[in-house]
């Protein structure tokens, strides 16, 4: 006989899908349903890479912005018009609105923000603000050789 695991967190989510569909809603912000667009996010020495999946979608149908140094990814996913409602049999993929925010780091140039999208993926260059990209100080010890130390912010 096969143990199985009790996974009360599955329990739950499924518990609350059948609550929605009882009450003829869908649950648009719950995390567990994809509606968060999953992240990558790495450094290089111009700034941060932020990559979003966002399959599906057009450029159209999100929207970047920066406000008080937050950054917000925003979009919708709709259902197929085409389909009426009482003909799925399954359906799997979420749709609704999203919305993905995170905090720049403080000096960034909002204006300096790029974005492209490309087969699904949204990619965000940010720039390191000016007082986080290394830069070199000059010691003099009053001689007449002078050293050259590297300093990163």
């Amino acid at each position: 006989m096969a143990v199985m695991r009790w996974d009360p967190w599955g329990e739950l989510a499924l518990l609350q899908r059948d609550v929605n569909s009882l009450l003829g809603r869908q649950s648009a912000t719950a995390r567990g349903n994809g509606l968060v667009p999953p992240m990558d996010a790495y450094r290089t020495d111009e700034g941060l890479v932020v990559t979003l999946e966002l399959p599906g979608l057009r450029p159209d149908d999100v929207e970047v912005s920066v406000n008080e140094g937050m950054l917000t990814v925003a979009g919708e996913r709709t259902v197929d018009a085409n389909v009426a409602e009482d003909a799925w049999v399954r359906r799997e993929r979420p749709v609704g609105r999203f919305e993905r925010t995170f905090s720049l780091p403080e000096g960034t140039d909002a204006s300096a923000v790029t974005a492209s999208f490309d087969a699904g993926l949204l990619e965000l260059h940010i720039p390191h603000p000016p007082q986080r990209r290394p830069h070199k100080v000059e010691i003099s010890s009053g001689r007449a050789s002078e050293q050259t130390v590297d300093v990163t912010a």
